[in-house]
């Protein structure tokens, strides 16, 4: 258990969550960008999907890793460190008269971008009371769909007068400003009654981890998850584009509202856990329902509206399931010194459903030369959350 601070330090939770947003930003300010991007850089097909997928591919190899780096040098300072690499490389790829600089940098917003995604709710769990921690971690876990809703409306409203590099630039700036908050932000003392806290290598540490089956069961739990929403999200624009003849900027404009609807449902995950919902309850329930709803979303028989209704209630519904595993981590942890690193370790399942998911359901289609084969992968996938989740509860009950 961490020690509790003297008072809740709500200035650095707001921080700490608005620079997970701005890492978010990062990565969705990629995706409306590529058409510009392809036609000055030369970009291939296969270098466009790279510019869009490193991010989720550096954090799939190195989340955990990352978590145990802020254990060991403080999570307050990698997160400023990791806001710093991502405004530098931003910069960097402003000015790239060619596709590798720009890959390059993208790798490094990676590098930064993981930094912060293992670093702030580390930093938010030590700067509040432990009654908040349930509802705030829950709060949390808006920071990727915020961050890429938000920068994938905003963009092309930047692109339109500066073109990609100004858009390039304006987050880089945005990132700087937000670095400059925090160092301003003094630092809180560590209570001098506080325990000596035993150091742990990193090896100390994943013995740790891996000595213990919850962390393992959320990162499967989650990388099922993202299997399911990343591939909606990813294919919902191709499919509006190619099967439905809809124009490029509809399909965008239709797929970027179900990213905003997954914010609200990360809140009623919040609201939920604040007023004593369960988080087992909460996380069977999300893939329950999105299983449900995939079933409707992939039916010939209903209209195009009516399965598009259905998108948005998977993703707001959706929302919750983040909201209930964000505040499962401090549960799991084995001890605080491995917080970070356990929050890594979700970092990486998820990515690696992220990075995975979209293929697989290119395969299916590709397979069965129809959407509507999706279902299986979708159905399979919410099936394994909810015994992954039967698992995790079950380990629950015997440790209470």
């Amino acid at each position: 258990m961490t020690l509790e601070p003297q008072k809740s330090d709500w200035p650095m939770v707001a921080l700490a969550i608005l620079a997970g947003i701005t890492a978010a930003a990062h990565v969705g300010k990629a995706p409306p960008a590529l058409p510009l991007l392809r036609g000055e850089l030369n970009l291939s097909i296969v270098q466009a999907g790279w510019t869009v997928s490193i991010i989720a591919a550096m954090a799939m190899a190195s989340g955990m890793a990352a978590g145990m780096t802020a254990d060991r040098i403080g999570h307050r300072r990698l997160l400023i460190i990791g806001l710093l690499i991502m405004a530098l490389s931003g910069a960097v790829g402003s000015v790239a008269d060619g596709p590798w600089l720009l890959l390059v940098s993208r790798f490094f917003e990676g590098v930064g971008f993981i930094s912060v995604a293992v670093s702030a709710p580390s930093l938010i769990v030590t700067s509040i009371f432990h009654r908040h921690r349930q509802v705030v971690l829950g709060i949390w876990s808006i920071w990727v769909p915020a961050g890429m809703a938000f920068s994938m409306f905003i963009s092309p409203l930047i692109m339109a007068p500066f073109g990609w590099r100004g858009l390039w630039v304006f987050w880089s700036v945005i990132t700087v400003g937000l670095v400059a908050a925090l160092l301003a932000k003094p630092a809180p003392p560590t209570p001098p009654e506080a325990p000596a806290q035993p150091r742990h290598s990193y090896v100390g540490s994943l013995k740790l981890i891996f000595g213990r089956p919850g962390p393992l069961l959320m990162a499967l739990n989650f990388c099922v998850f993202a299997t399911q929403w990343g591939s909606m999200i990813v294919w919902l624009p191709s499919f509006l584009f190619e099967q439905r003849a809809l124009p490029v900027s509809t399909a965008a404009l239709l797929g970027g509202l179900v990213v905003v609807v997954n914010v609200p449902g990360n809140l009623l995950g919040s609201w939920l856990l604040h007023h004593g919902v369960r988080r087992r309850y909460l996380i069977g329930f999300a893939h329950f329902a999105m299983g449900l709803c995939a079933i409707g979303i992939f039916s010939d028989s209903l209209t195009d509206m009516t399965r598009y209704v259905l998108v948005l209630v998977f993703s707001h519904i959706a929302g919750i399931l983040p909201a209930a595993m964000f505040a499962s981590v401090p549960v799991h942890t084995p001890t605080p010194q491995q917080f970070g690193a356990t929050n890594g370790l979700l970092l990486q399942g998820s990515n690696i459903g992220n990075f995975f998911g979209p293929p697989a359901v290119a395969a299916v289609v590709a397979a069965m030369g129809a959407w509507n084969g999706v279902l299986w992968l979708m159905l399979a996938s919410a099936g394994a959350g909810i015994a992954l989740t039967v698992w995790l509860a079950a380990i629950e009950n015997r440790s209470d």
